[in-house]
């Protein structure tokens, strides 16, 4: 039997029935999105069609609830069929929403998973080593939420690369430093700037 992204879609749908909430698909591409409960179970269903784990990554949407999507691409080279799952998970004022990990179906899901909690906030419940694998370890903020300073920290001097001193807690409001934050309303620098565009990224050419 050939293993396609619909076929796949029509199995999980039919043996969890529960599990699955809606199913997307854009640009040919299958998107089944998950209770975040039965996130394992389905992997574990998977891995034998679908036996690679491509990437486990994450999107922050501040405004919704739940705001975050945790992402699984899964693919099966000998069949070439491709396949997304997704999750959401964070309530309102959660600061560590949680996620079970998949370590146990993909060991290489580890670094993936430490990754997104790095940069998230996103806690995989019982990974076996989790740890920031990019920011300094004692760093208490999570650079890809999108509440995240875009210009950065004001730090006061001196200070090493761009590096928090130890006595200075980012992401905590301090007469040390001012943090600029992204709203909804348009984006601030902490720059002396002028006729900034309000939907221009910060960090190109000035706009007009």
């Amino acid at each position: 039997m050939v293993i396609t992204a619909a076929s796949t879609v029509e199995t999980v749908r039919t043996k969890f029935p529960r599990a699955v909430i809606e199913t997307f698909e854009d640009r040919d591409e299958l998107t089944l999105l998950l209770k975040p409960e039965n996130l394992v179970e389905v992997c574990n269903s998977l891995k034998k069609d679908l036996p690679y784990l491509e990437t486990i990554t994450a999107v922050d949407w501040p405004e919704r609830v739940p705001r975050y999507d945790v992402v699984y691409q899964l693919l099966s080279l000998e069949s070439q069929c491709y396949i997304r799952l997704k999750v959401q998970v964070g309530q309102r004022r959660e600061q560590h929403p949680e996620v079970p990990t998949v370590t146990g179906v993909w060991p290489g899901a580890n670094w993936y998973e430490r990754e997104v909690y790095d940069l998230f906030g996103i806690v995989f419940s019982g990974h076996p080593n989790l740890e920031r694998i990019l920011m300094p370890r004692d760093w208490t903020t999570h650079p890809l939420r999108k509440d995240y300073p875009l210009a950065g920290f004001d730090l006061p001097e001196p200070h090493w690369g761009g590096q928090v001193p130890y006595n200075v807690d980012p992401g905590v409001d301090s007469h040390y430093y001012e943090q600029t934050l992204r709203t909804a309303e348009g984006r601030e620098l902490n720059e002396s700037r002028t006729d900034i565009n309000p939907n221009q990224e910060p960090g190109t050419t000035k706009g007009s």
